[in-house]
């Protein structure tokens, strides 16, 4: 840990991200129907985290099949426990070190999806590392090569080995967690989210070509920013705040479920933001 300055929650509006789309209320609003998600295969980054655990189950009570993918088992156990008894699907879980993984670690996961689990219709990538709140010239190269490989290189590199198994599925998605921080000491964790956001929109750009029999994007690359929620990431990055100044992650889970169901079919290469 390098000091102990804190990072800035930026209230100019300036310094709003000019590339987001706001969500609207039916976006905000949006509820998954019981059976709505039935025979279908999510695999979620970041599990065990708080948006990932409230995904992880809105998902599960829809009949998905969840992925659970985590670093820590034991609380990937916890967690599948939580969301077997959910939904009728069997949940699967998957521990992976993200900080190390490399690319032979993600081709063994798309093969793992292909052969033991037979499809894959969305992956949801949770998983973030803040690192430390310091300045840039304090950063150790360590850390910083750890927050490009949890934020960034583990995004990437998972969405491109499953994408042959996605482009398979009637319902294909890849939804990224989007964060704009782009103010002092923000680190390494604003620089990659800020990465994340440029990737999604390349990654949507060379598919925008690749179309269903029906001319919708065969698979739809979106990305969604929450803005601030009661999270332990959350604390962690803003440890003095109250804990009723943000609202739990289940209250912030509609536009990312509009994405996931692809209620909008036509809808790649966003980057939405609840504001």
């Amino acid at each position: 840990m390098h000091g102990a300055t804190a990072v800035k929650n930026h209230p100019n509006p300036f310094m709003q991200n000019p590339n987001y789309i706001d969500c609207q209320a039916d976006q905000k609003d949006f509820k998954l129907d019981p059976g709505s998600l039935d025979n279908k295969v999510i695999l979620i980054t970041g599990a065990t985290g708080g948006l990932g655990t409230e995904l992880s189950k809105a998902c599960a009570e829809a009949g998905a099949t969840v992925i659970l993918v985590s670093r820590k088992l034991k609380k990937l156990e916890k967690l599948y426990d939580v969301v077997q008894g959910l939904g009728k699907a069997e949940p699967a879980m998957m521990t992976l070190e993200q900080d190390k993984a490399g690319p032979n670690e993600y081709i063994e996961i798309a093969d793992m999806l292909e052969s033991e689990i037979g499809s894959l219709d969305a992956i949801v990538h949770t998983a973030a590392d803040l690192g430390t709140s310091t300045p840039q010239m304090a950063i150790d190269q360590s850390e910083w090569a750890r927050v490009m490989n949890v934020n960034l290189s583990s995004a990437r590199l998972l969405s491109l080995y499953c994408m042959p198994l996605l482009s398979k599925s009637s319902l294909a998605s890849i939804s990224f967690l989007l964060d704009y921080k782009t103010t002092a000491y923000w680190g390494g964790y604003g620089v990659s989210k800020q990465a994340v956001q440029t990737f999604m929109h390349m990654l949507a750009d060379e598919h925008e070509g690749k179309k269903d029999q029906a001319g919708n994007p065969l698979v739809a690359i979106n990305g969604y920013d929450p803005g601030p929620m009661r999270t332990p990431l959350r604390r962690r990055a803003f440890p003095g705040e109250l804990e009723e100044e943000t609202v739990p992650p289940q209250n912030k889970l509609g536009p990312l479920l509009s994405l996931i169901s692809r209620k909008d079919r036509q809808l790649t290469g966003a980057a939405f933001h609840w504001r």
